[in-house]
């Protein structure tokens, strides 16, 4: 009779561990570190920008340039975003970083908008000099 039981038993847990959803499987590589998000940003604008960011194709396709600039802002507000969401990272960790992109978005806000493209020309200059400014902070700080 105890043989009977444990057999039903076992029959019974089988089944209601195969009814119960199963979890998907964890990712054996570990998420991005803001440091490799910024590189893979740049390494892109390094291949794939027209010259606008750093002003050299800003007088062939002024229109261009300036979707470019929009692009290029988009891109960093990614990077504020993984910042924000970094795990590894003490609270306060990214004020300095955060002070360069706000310092960005100042410049980019002196645009009266996205069709203000010489707005966007005049505002270049600034961007990449804190552009330069927040390559050399993620540099320089890393966490990992």
């Amino acid at each position: 009779m105890f043989a009977a039981v444990a057999v039903i038993g076992a029959t019974g847990c089988g089944a209601k561990a195969d009814a119960e959803p199963k979890k998907p499987p964890t990712s054996a590589t570990p998420a991005k570190t803001v440091k490799a998000k910024w590189e893979d940003t740049t390494a892109w604008w390094a291949s794939h920008d027209i010259g606008c960011l750093n002003g050299a194709g800003a007088d062939e396709d002024p229109d261009g340039c300036t979707v470019r600039l929009q692009d290029y802002m988009d891109d960093v507000h990614k990077i504020r975003k993984a910042m924000n969401q970094d795990p590894l990272a003490p609270q306060g960790f990214y004020s300095e970083a955060y002070a360069i992109i706000d310092q960005m978005d100042t410049y980019a806000g002196t645009t009266s908008g996205k069709t203000d493209t010489n707005g966007w020309l005049a505002a270049r200059p600034l961007i990449w000099m804190q552009h330069q400014k927040l390559d050399k902070w993620i540099t320089a700080h890393p966490l990992q």
